[in-house]
């Protein structure tokens, strides 16, 4: 009773004289005149206020910053912004602490203020270390470290270090944080920093403990007892007791454990640190789960996460939740270890806790195996054995050197002396050695067989697997491709149906049923070369021969490419002999051979190239030779062209990538018919193939044929789709591109009548009609030639001009993977083939309205736009931030116009209107009008001045003109508005 009222006493004794000057500091703010004399005022009472009232302490820190708003003095800003930081440190709001923190730091960049500069570097890597960031903190702590030595800031280069020790310490870079630690303690010692060497100190004597050298960790821990004891700083003290407790758990001396805990129990409990308290108190659990009292461990760790989670501890609370578990786990309670290892396991994961996360995967696979779910069992023990070996091996490593090298001085120590004792037994233990020499030798040498045994065996194995992996990739890029090739013509195909479907009285148009005819058709070539591949992998494949006119055959084949030949403006040239030669062959894999090859000569060569077809037989050998002017294949792929599946990356051909089996099936045609077929080609300068097949000609027919008029290809040439005329409908625009005719076609007739259609066919033209005609809306496909849908977003979406614009991308890539992918790259939707109609015709809908009303958010009578509300890409929220930023700052001068605007973003003219418009629905003179309008709205509402004084601020010097603006955006005049108001 005594005791408390002693207590009681100087606790009043301390607020009395708290009170008094406070009074004191209050009378002197309320007489300053100048705000410089106010702001170091307020730093004073808010240093009285911190410690009894926090309430006040921000209040007093934040009215100091308000006053150095207009800058009178940076440097007290600056200070103003640092003592607020700190303060919400203290109150454990790192991010508001961060936020402020960072304003420090450019108000002493911009003063040049290399102290100021390093001490808010050091406050943000405090923050970052509490939130568990170790990678932001230590990129802080780096930063300063270079600026303070480059002014040669002895201080703040130790408190750095100390930081970075710390840092390392928590992630388990022991070795690293103790150089960190040294140096820092080097440095304060030669400063005279008595208290922060000994913090320094214990913080060395943490990682002793950790490494388990007890007595080095007491040494220290007492050296920095006698410090803090003549430094009256009990808060140290308690935190001493704290690391006793811990070496003595560890040596299994628990009641002195248990006694060292409660003294620092007492000890923060009387200043009030409940983050430490609960340290202590997760420490009396490990206490009870040394002495296997698990039951007894649950309470105090449960306790102490509750304070963590309060108080956004995330480290304590990782290692507290890790400790529950394993409790848990000992008292056969599954669920509830399963809870708390997996929080401790997804803490960790995000802050890089390699220790928790080791440790909470060791437990949990022992649960999951004694539940029989052998499946995360394995992972979670896989997960825990990579780490233990990294970690384990990075901690000792320097310690096993340590060891080693002490133990071979003592060795050759030893034998230094048995040497000089005795000549004779020298000799002996040299005949010994030669001996031993000898026996090892041969031991290396049978070692060396068997490693290489071994090793050629793992080679083998090695080779075989990823033989297999390879085969594994391959088949996956096969359905990949395959189910790109099924899906386009499903949903050309799908299409039509559904619209007779939802409209039965509606007949479909001729086009529609050609159209429908052409990709069955295709979809049976698909189906029949599977089939074919099938039977090659069951060696059924059988050559049908029947007789006929092998030439006319060919000729067949080969002319059905003229049309497309035509259109891309490609020599083709076939050369076959105009005469009959009359034989047994297979038509119809004969056929499939030619039509393979001239197929990949057309993928793979640009409009324009050169492509020939020339067929020859001296008797017994026919030779089939097709060449091209395309890209070509690099040497080291030639060998692997034919094998199944297997397909070469060109970026023009992309939209023709088929199933990688056509190849591969001429080939087993060929190697069937007894036949070869060769490849040879150059880089840049095309590819040419040869087959060669035994035939023997049938004397049965001597009369000539008529010669076959081969048409030349520009009459063939077919023109692409275009309207009667010109589309002068007001109505959005939308930009398709897609290099698929029919799917062009088939999108085109679902849209026309709402929007109008620019079509582009492929990549490349799409991109750079969107920049020359930006549209509203653009729809893509994934895969085309020159430039994919992929490239074709990103460029647009990272382009100022083009940034706004939504994408809609098509494609038959149906994986979520695929679709994370096209929505990463900025597409804002994403529709998978085949797909219906309508959906395409609401989301096409939505999108258009979602950047309409985007537009309507600047046209509000609202001055305070946020960037965040008014647009979806982070290009556009950056412009708009420049925009309103320049406004912001400029708005008051009447001079300042659209030029200046043009000037400051380094856009044309033309530029900034069209990128302007499209965002906000307004010209740049209309958004800067209306900017001013609406801050002298806002001034009204203010009260700030009178109409007049008002009109001048925000940048107008007509009065008859600033009104007429006002009374258009808002209804009425500045007048009849200011008498509206409440």
């Amino acid at each position: 009773m005594r005791r408390i009222l002693i207590y009681l006493f100087f606790f009043c004794m301390a607020v009395n004289y708290a009170q008094t000057k406070i009074d004191s500091l209050q009378l002197v703010y309320n007489n300053a005149l100048e705000d410089s004399v106010k702001i170091k005022t307020l730093h004073q009472l808010h240093n009285v206020y911190k410690d009894i009232d926090s309430e006040k302490a921000k209040e007093t820190i934040l009215k100091s910053i308000e006053l150095s708003k207009p800058g009178i003095n940076k440097k007290l800003s600056l200070k103003s912004y640092s003592t607020y930081g700190d303060f919400l440190y203290s109150q454990s709001a790192y991010d508001s602490a961060i936020v402020i923190h960072k304003i420090g730091l450019e108000i002493a960049k911009n003063i040049n203020d290399a102290k100021g500069q390093s001490s808010s570097l050091l406050d943000l890597g405090d923050c970052y270390l509490r939130k568990g960031n170790f990678e932001k903190a230590l990129d802080y702590q780096k930063e300063n470290l270079s600026i303070a030595e480059k002014t040669g800031d002895t201080k703040a280069i130790a408190y750095s270090y100390n930081s970075m020790g710390l840092i390392k310490s928590q992630q388990g870079e022991y070795t690293k944080a103790m150089e960190y630690y040294i140096n820092a303690s080097q440095l304060l010692l030669q400063l005279g920093l008595t208290s922060d060497y000994a913090k320094t100190l214990l913080n060395v004597a943490v990682i002793q403990r950790s490494l388990g050298n007890y007595e080095s960790a007491k040494g220290y821990l007492l050296k920095t007892d006698t410090i803090f004891k003549q430094l009256n700083a009990p808060r140290m003290r308690a935190f001493i007791m704290q690391e006793l407790t811990t070496i003595y758990k560890e040596t299994g001396e628990l009641d002195k454990a248990i006694k060292y805990n409660k003294n620092a129990q007492a000890a923060y409990e009387e200043l009030g640190d409940k983050r430490n308290m609960a340290r202590v108190t997760s420490a009396l659990g490990d206490i009870y789960v040394e002495g296997k009292n698990y039951a007894q461990a649950v309470e105090p760790y449960n306790k102490a996460i509750q304070v963590f989670a309060e108080l956004q501890d995330s480290i304590n609370l990782a290692y507290t939740a890790t400790d529950l578990g394993i409790a848990y786990f000992q008292l056969n309670d599954n669920k509830n270890a399963k809870n708390n290892l997996n929080r401790a396991l997804t803490i960790s994961k995000t802050i890089d806790l390699d220790l928790i996360t080791m440790s909470s995967n060791e437990f949990l696979a022992k649960i999951y195996a004694s539940e029989g779910n052998f499946a995360k069992a394995y992972e979670s023990q896989s997960e825990y054995a990579i780490l233990k070996d990294s970690l384990y091996t990075k901690e000792k490593r320097d310690l096993a050197s340590e060891i080693e090298a002490k133990y071979q001085n003592e060795e050759k120590a030893k034998e230094n002396a048995l040497l000089a004792k005795d000549n004779d037994l020298q000799a002996l233990k040299l005949t010994q050695r030669v001996n031993e020499r000898n026996v090892l030798i041969a031991f290396a040498l049978v070692a060396l067989i068997v490693g290489l045994l071994i090793y050629n065996q793992f080679r083998i194995k090695q080779k075989a697997n990823k033989k297999l992996q390879e085969l594994d990739r391959l088949k996956s890029n096969f359905f990949t491709n395959i189910s790109h090739e099924f899906r386009t013509p499903l949903t050309l195909i799908k299409g039509p149906i559904e619209q007779l479907e939802q409209n039965p009285e509606e007949q479909l148009s001729t086009e529609n049923v050609k159209m429908i005819r052409r990709n069955a058709n295709r979809l049976l070539k698909l189906v029949n070369q599977l089939l074919e591949l099938s039977k090659s992998d069951e060696g059924s494949l059988k050559l049908e021969p029947t007789e006929g006119d092998i030439y006319k055959c060919l000729r067949a084949v080969t002319s059905s490419f003229n049309s497309h030949a035509a259109q891309r403006h490609i020599d083709y040239r076939v050369t076959i002999p105009q005469s009959v030669l009359w034989t047994s062959f297979d038509r119809d894999k004969i056929e499939k051979i030619v039509y393979n090859l001239l197929s990949n000569a057309f993928k793979f060569s640009e409009d324009g190239a050169v492509i020939r077809c020339d067929v020859q037989y001296n008797t017994p050998n026919f030779s089939i030779e097709v060449s091209d002017s395309g890209a070509g294949i690099p040497k080291e792929k030639l060998p692997l062209i034919f094998d199944r599946f297997y397909q070469l990356d060109h970026t023009y051909s992309k939209g023709y990538e088929g199933s990688g089996i056509g190849l591969s099936i001429a080939k087993a045609y060929v190697d069937i018919m007894d036949g070869t077929i060769t490849v040879s080609s150059e880089v840049n300068k095309g590819t040419y193939f040869n087959v060669q097949i035994s035939l023997q000609e049938i004397k049965t027919r001597t009369e000539p044929i008529e010669d076959i008029i081969l048409i030349p290809a520009e009459k063939l040439q077919k023109k692409p789709y275009q309207l009667s005329e010109i589309d002068k409908r007001k109505l959005p625009v939308i930009l398709l591109i897609e290099d698929n005719e029919d799917m062009r076609h088939f999108i085109r007739e679902q849209l026309i009548a709402t929007y109008r259609i620019n079509e582009a066919v492929n990549g490349q033209e799409g991109l750079s009609e969107a920049i020359a005609n930006p549209p509203d809306l653009i729809i893509t496909d994934l895969m085309m030639p020159k430039m994919d849908g992929m490239e074709v977003c990103k460029k647009l979406k990272t382009t100022l001009a083009t940034s706004h614009i939504p994408v809609i991308m098509l494609t038959a890539k149906a994986g979520l993977d695929n679709k994370l992918e096209g929505l990463e790259t900025g597409a804002d939707d994403y529709l998978t083939k085949p797909f219906n109609a309508n959906e395409l015709l609401v989301r096409t809908k939505n999108l258009i309205e979602q950047r309409q009303k985007l537009r309507e958010l600047f046209t509000s009578t609202d001055l305070q736009m946020d960037p965040k509300k008014i647009t979806v890409t982070s290009i556009d929220q950056k412009f708009i931030q420049d925009i309103l930023s320049i406004l912001e700052s400029e708005y008051s001068d009447s001079d300042f116009g659209v030029q200046q605007i043009q000037q400051e973003l380094a856009m044309s003219k033309a530029q900034l209107h069209r990128k302007i418009k499209a965002l906000t629905n307004e010209a740049p003179g209309e958004l800067l009008r209306n900017f001013r309008l609406k801050r002298a709205a806002q001034l009204l509402r203010q009260e700030a001045d009178s109409v007049t004084q008002i009109a001048f601020m925000v940048g107008f010097n007509n009065l008859s003109y600033f009104a007429k603006c006002f009374k258009e955006l808002y209804g009425v005049t500045p007048s009849a508005y200011l008498q509206s108001l409440p």
